[in-house]
């Protein structure tokens, strides 16, 4: 049975970065199983949204609760966990610069896993091959990649630990019509995924 509940819910949010008021009073809730985009243009919050969503920023008044509880009634150590449940594509693929592909990729399984290289490895090629990216680009360096390469990685990326949601920051920003037309079917085929 699906739960009534929302899994987002946003309870009369503000956000505010000094006398920069971006976000006021928003209230909105997001259902489970449901594909959700916020539009607007540049600067209005979409970006902020999204990480209150996911408690990389909080909000300066009101609620935001996942699964019907607020955002400050968790621990720092329980956020860091809710966290895990999601991927998140930055706006700008948000790559490390000094890594390679695969370290990149690895990132989140080496951080909270205790899998084997071997097994982290297998899982980098598999995400990367399901982005339509071949395993020589393991070794490259996010410079060597053009703009929809890096936001193949960054999903690949967002995708490691069979995330629950996915948020997508803008996942077409900078790219021409084909390479856009083609970041959407990705995101189809993993949403349906």
């Amino acid at each position: 049975m699906v739960s009534a509940e929302p899994l987002i819910e946003f309870r009369n949010v503000s956000r505010r970065f000094g006398m920069q008021e971006v976000l006021r009073d928003v209230s909105f809730q997001i259902p489970r199983g449901e594909s959700v985009a916020i539009i607007g243009e540049s600067g209005c919050g979409k970006s902020v949204t999204l990480k209150l969503m996911i408690a990389l920023l909080a909000p300066s008044s009101g609620e935001v609760l996942l699964d019907g509880v607020s955002h400050r009634e968790r621990s720092e150590k329980e956020l860091t966990r809710e966290r895990l449940r999601f991927g998140y594509v930055f706006q700008q693929a948000a790559l490390f610069d000094s890594m390679s592909v695969e370290d990149n990729v690895a990132f989140g399984l080496r951080q909270n896993t205790d899998l084997s290289e071997s097994d982290i490895g297998k899982i980098v090629r598999d995400r990367l091959h399901e982005v339509g990216l071949p395993p020589s680009v393991c070794a490259k360096k996010p410079a060597e990649l053009s703009g929809g390469m890096k936001k193949r990685v960054g999903l690949a990326r967002a995708n490691i630990n069979d995330p629950e949601l996915i948020f997508f920051d803008d996942p077409t920003a900078g790219l021409d019509p084909v390479t856009s037309s083609k970041i959407f079917n990705l995101i189809r085929k993993t949403q349906a995924q």
